[in-house]
C-alpha cells in the first residue's frame, strides 16, 4: 500500500513539474508583441510599421495588429474567420508576403482574441454592430494613412461581414476581396454534412459513418446549442476529409500550436482564446445561418473580386459560384484554387498573392501612390 502510495505521489509530482515547467515556456513565448519587419541581414526595414495598438470601436476598447514594409503603401484591413477566429498566427505561418505591398491591418474583432473580455455586453454582438465597427475601424485608417480608400478583404466569416460592410460603404473601399466565401451558410451546412457522409461511406471509414450518423441537421430555427454540438461533429470529419480549413487532412492539434506559437498574445490572451472564439459563436451564428446573400445583394458598387477553393465543404465552392454568377459589380472576378479547400490566402500563397497584387490589384491602382 506504501509503495503504491509513493508511486501515486511521484507520478502526480511529476505531471505537475511537467505542467510547470510548460506554463514557463508558454509564458516565455507570449510577450504579447509583434515582431518587426525585417529585411534579409535581419535589420528593421526603414519605413515599416510593426505594432499592436488599442482602438475603441463603437464604445468598446479592441485590438488590431499593423504591419508593413513600407508605411506610406495602401491599407487592406483583414477580417478574420470564426465568427471569433483570429487569423495574425495562421497567416505568420503561411503568408506574410502580403506585407510587402499592403499595411496590412489585422482586427481582433470585437469578441475575439485580443479583445475578448468577459465584460463585452452580449447584447452588442450582433451582425449591424459589427458593421459599425467595421466601418469606423475603416475611417480611421483610411485618415491615419492619409488615403481616400482603403482595401477589405474578409475570410470566411470574415467575409460575409466585409462584403455586407462593402454593400453598405462602398465609398470607403477600392474594392472588397472574399476569401472561402460566406453566402447562405444555411444550405451550405447541409451540402457540407451531405459530403461528409458521401465520403465516409465511399472510404467505408466506420467510425466517422457511426459518428455522423448519430446526429441530426438542425432545423433552420435551431438553438445555438443544437448548432454547436452538430458543428463539433459535422466540422471534424469534413476537417479529416480534406474539406475544412485546409485540403490537407489535418485535426485541430497544427491550429492550436500556431496560436500557442503566435507572440502577439500574452499568457491570459492565449487561455482566453477558444473563450472568445466559443462567445462570439454563440451570438453571432443565428445570423450567419439566417444569412442568403444571394436574396439580399445582386449588386455591388465596387469591384469584387472571391476566391474560392475547390474543395472548399465548409462554405461550398457550388454556392460561392452561383452568388457571384448573379453578383452585379462594376468589375469582378472569381478566382478557383484546384489545391485548397477553406484558405487558399494560406494554402495556394503564391498564386493567391499574384492574383491580389498583379492580376487584380496592380492592373487597376497604382500600389505605389494610391
Amino acid at each position: 500500500m506504501k509503495k503504491l502510495l509513493k508511486i501515486s505521489l511521484y507520478v502526480v509530482s511529476v505531471l505537475i513539474s511537467i505542467t510547470l515547467i510548460l506554463s514557463v515556456l508558454l509564458w516565455i513565448k507570449s510577450p504579447g508583441k509583434t515582431d518587426p519587419i525585417i529585411d534579409q541581414k535581419g535589420k528593421v526595414i526603414p519605413g515599416s510599421i510593426s505594432s499592436i495598438e488599442k482602438i475603441k470601436l463603437g464604445g468598446l476598447e479592441q485590438y488590431m495588429i499593423i504591419r508593413g514594409a513600407d508605411s506610406t503603401k495602401p491599407v487592406m484591413l483583414y477580417l478574420h474567420g470564426g465568427p471569433g477566429s483570429p487569423e495574425i498566427a495562421f497567416i505568420k505561418e503561411t503568408n506574410t508576403k502580403l506585407e510587402n505591398d499592403f499595411v496590412m491591418v489585422y482586427w481582433e474583432q470585437r469578441g475575439a482574441g485580443k479583445s475578448f473580455s468577459g465584460n463585452i455586453p452580449a447584447e452588442s454582438m450582433n451582425l449591424s454592430q459589427m458593421i459599425s465597427d467595421t466601418r469606423e475601424l475603416s475611417e480611421i485608417l483610411a485618415k491615419r494613412f492619409k488615403h481616400q480608400k482603403i482595401y477589405l478583404m474578409g475570410h470566411s466569416w470574415g467575409s460575409l461581414l466585409g462584403i455586407l460592410t462593402a454593400y453598405k460603404y462602398p465609398e470607403l473601399y477600392h474594392a472588397y476581396f472574399g476569401i472561402g466565401q460566406v453566402c447562405f451558410q444555411f444550405k451550405g451546412e447541409k451540402i457540407s454534412y451531405d459530403w461528409a457522409k458521401e465520403m465516409a461511406n465511399n472510404m467505408n471509414n466506420r467510425k466517422a459513418i457511426e459518428a455522423l450518423s448519430a446526429i441530426s441537421f438542425p432545423d433552420s430555427d435551431a438553438n445555438v446549442k443544437s448548432w454547436t454540438n452538430f458543428l463539433m461533429v459535422e466540422r471534424n470529419w469534413v476537417n479529416q476529409f480534406g474539406g475544412g480549413v485546409t485540403h490537407e487532412k489535418s485535426g485541430m492539434w497544427p491550429i492550436v500550436k500556431m496560436v500557442l506559437n503566435a507572440r502577439e498574445y500574452t499568457f491570459k490572451e492565449k487561455l482566453n482564446f477558444m473563450s472568445g472564439s466559443l462567445f462570439s459563436l454563440e451570438h453571432l451564428w443565428p445570423e450567419v445561418i439566417d444569412k442568403n446573400l444571394s436574396v439580399e445583394i445582386d449588386s455591388m458598387q465596387l469591384p469584387v473580386y472571391i476566391f474560392q477553393g475547390k474543395f472548399d465543404y465548409q462554405t461550398p465552392y457550388l454556392l460561392a459560384r452561383d452568388f457571384f454568377d448573379q453578383l452585379k459589380a462594376p468589375k469582378k472576378g472569381f478566382f478557383t484554387f484546384e489545391n485548397s479547400a477553406h484558405s487558399p490566402n494560406m494554402e495556394e500563397v503564391d498564386k493567391f498573392n499574384a492574383i491580389v497584387r498583379s492580376k487584380v490589384v496592380g492592373n487597376e491602382f497604382d500600389l505605389g501612390n494610391n
